[in-house]
């Protein structure tokens, strides 16, 4: 009798709403429930109710009390229905493998978004690095140019510092030789093709360190472009 006469107090509480007030607020009718395990819920009141059993509000919190746990007394008065219930708990087992199976469908189409987003910054990689192997191989083509330029002008200046002797030469000692040039302007000639060879020579050295920089840069650029590729 004393079960039945509370849970008659939580059917009223139940149908009036999701909490039980009297008349004001802190006139809310609450009573000790005892489960069928032997735990007690001091000051329970019915916050929800659902086909497997109901929510209630006490002293410690708010706890869901499932039919089976509850006396045959107040299964009844709660009109319990096992097979609605039954019903209800395989609808919420689905519902929560839907939700699983909608997660586990968002992460795939996450990891494949980054693995897609991956290879498009590896394909930008390659591209941009085949890009700079181009225009190492330009660069150094047209360094190789200028400097074959440089040697056949420095050639030329070396061999106008050999002249034929002829009439009013005599022979003055050089670097690459003997050269005759004429008596009449032997210093000034001289010092000027002397002074063009030197000045010729140090741009061709300069250029020829460029040809082998660039020659550096390219291997090092291939070796990169090939390590992107293997791994893509």
């Amino acid at each position: 009798m004393k079960h039945t006469a509370r849970f008659a107090i939580l059917a009223a509480v139940l149908f009036a709403g999701t909490a039980v007030f009297a008349a004001e607020t802190d006139k809310v009718v609450k009573h000790d429930i005892t489960l069928t395990n032997g735990k007690v819920l001091k000051d329970a009141y019915v916050l929800d109710k659902k086909p497997n059993g109901v929510t209630f509000g006490h002293k410690d919190g708010c706890t869901f009390v499932r039919f089976t746990d509850m006396p045959e007394k107040a299964q009844k008065y709660f009109n319990y229905d096992p097979n609605a219930a039954t019903t209800y708990e395989k609808k919420i087992i689905e519902q929560k493998k839907t939700n699983q199976k909608a997660a586990e469908d968002q992460k795939a189409k996450e990891k494949k978004q980054k693995t897609e987003q991956k290879n498009r910054n590896k394909e930008r990689q390659i591209a941009q690095q085949e890009q700079t192997v181009r225009k190492l191989e330009l660069q150094l083509e047209e360094a190789e140019k200028q400097l074959q330029t440089m040697e056949n002008t420095v050639s030329q200046d070396r061999n106008a510092l050999v002249s034929t002797v002829g009439d009013g030469q005599v022979g003055i000692d050089t670097p690459w030789g003997v050269s005759r040039v004429r008596t009449s302007n032997n210093a000034a000639v001289r010092n000027k093709l002397m002074k063009e060879v030197d000045t010729m020579s140090v741009k061709r050295d300069n250029k020829a360190q460029d040809v082998i920089d660039l020659k550096l840069k390219l291997e090092s650029a291939k070796k990169t472009l090939e390590r992107l590729q293997e791994d893509s």
